[in-house]
Parts: structure tokens; C-alpha cells; sequence
């Protein structure tokens, strides 16, 4: 769940995108040069993956202080993956989205630890 600060954030952008996408339609019916069409839908795309990547990035991060805190806590530095643990511990504040899916890619239970 977005808290406060990260609704207002996200919805803003949303609101200039809407107004993007309304001045594209503006230019479809003027009939305005292909390029400058393509151009602000450029931006709109941006818009979106910008939007998208800061709301998971956000979620993402959540998810992962809560798995690794249990993984953490569930081995107290003997387990096979403590090395990998206290790394990934460690450089949690500059993982990037990527670096967060790859963490939790192979932090989260597999289907048959889950099971068991």
C-alpha cells in the first residue's frame, strides 16, 4: 500500500500524463507532424515507466526488508547463505529495482521449502 507522500507523488504524475495524452489527442485532430506526435508520446511513455518503476522500486524494497529480516533472523550466521545474507543486508539502501528482484529472486521461499 502507497502511504500519503507516495499517493500524491503518483497521482500528480498521473494527472500530467492525463494532460499529455488530452494535448495528443489535440494534436491527432489538428493534424500535426508525425514526429511531434511520436515525440510527446515519448513522453507519456516515459511518464508511465518512471511512475511504475518508483511505485514498485517502493514495494519491492518493503517486500525484501521483510524477507530478509526473516531470513536474517532464521539464520544466525551459520546457514549456508549468511555470507550472501549479511551482503545483500548491507548494500539494501543502494539496490536499484533490479537489484531488488534479484535479491528477492533468491531470497524467497521456493515452492518446496514453502510446502515443508
Amino acid at each position: 500500500m502507497l502511504n500519503h507522500h507516495e499517493k500524491k507523488v503518483v497521482l500528480k504524475r498521473l494527472h500530467t500524463i492525463q494532460g499529455q495524452i488530452r494535448g495528443i489527442e489535440k494534436m491527432i485532430e489538428e493534424d500535426r507532424s508525425v514526429q511531434e506526435i511520436f515525440n510527446q508520446l515519448k513522453a507519456v511513455e516515459q511518464g508511465v515507466h518512471s511512475t511504475i518503476y518508483d511505485v514498485l522500486e517502493d514495494q519491492l524494497k518493503m517486500h525484501l526488508a521483510e524477507v530478509l529480516s526473516m531470513r536474517l533472523a532464521a539464520c544466525p550466521g551459520n546457514c549456508s547463505d549468511a555470507e550472501r545474507l549479511q551482503y545483500t543486508k548491507k548494500q539494501f539502501a543502494e539496490l536499484d529495482l533490479k537489484g531488488v528482484i534479484e535479491s528477492l529472486s533468491w531470497l524467497a521461499p521456493k515452492e518446496t521449502e514453502r510446502k515443508t
